[in-house]
């Protein structure tokens, strides 16, 4: 196994484990010894790799992001807004579990972080189709995640009644009015 994916695997335990764990009980309360424990992974590597365990949530939820912008059409392609949101909220729903134990845990700065910094990769990329150019606006960025995040954890705690292909298009409407 090749040092990377050795790192891929232990991310991937320690990941499960805490979730395993928060599902238990809250974060506050679970100590890295029990942790590591769980994950089967040794204290040394905690503490060589992460500050807190924020920073497992942040490296597992890049590490999701990136497989979601995986799956958007080809690089070179230009995604619609309300095509990029549906993607987002699939992601959301295929990951609520999670999403409801970041919830619970008050984790949500953590889904606003991850969120926008996938969101500045793609205006970077220049990968939105037709954009509003208020996403270049100082602010926006954070008023827009804010949003989308906000309306993600509303639907989750709803239940996820509606469909991710109407709250993409949802976005996108509030976007272009």
């Amino acid at each position: 196994m090749s040092p990377q994916e050795k790192k891929q695997q232990n991310l991937k335990a320690i990941y499960q484990a805490l979730l395993q764990l928060m599902s238990q009980k809250p974060m506050i309360s679970i100590s890295i010894t029990e942790l590591c424990q769980n994950a089967n992974v040794s204290r040394t590597y905690f503490y060589r790799h992460y500050q807190n365990f924020d920073q497992i949530i942040l490296a597992a939820q890049a590490q999701a992001m990136l497989h979601y912008l995986r799956r958007l059409p080809s690089s070179t392609v230009q995604v619609d807004l309300a095509t990029l949101m549906t993607h987002y909220f699939k992601l959301t729903k295929t990951g609520v579990k999670t999403y409801q134990l970041l919830i619970k845990n008050n984790k949500i700065n953590i889904l606003l972080q991850t969120f926008q910094t996938v969101f500045q990769l793609l205006l970077k990329q220049k990968r939105l189709d037709n954009h509003s150019s208020k996403l270049a606006e100082p602010y926006y960025l954070d008023f827009f995640s804010g949003a989308v995040v906000n309306m993600s954890i509303r639907w989750v705690n709803d239940g996820l009644i509606e469909s991710p292909e109407y709250l993409g298009q949802q976005v996108a409407k509030f976007v272009h009015s």
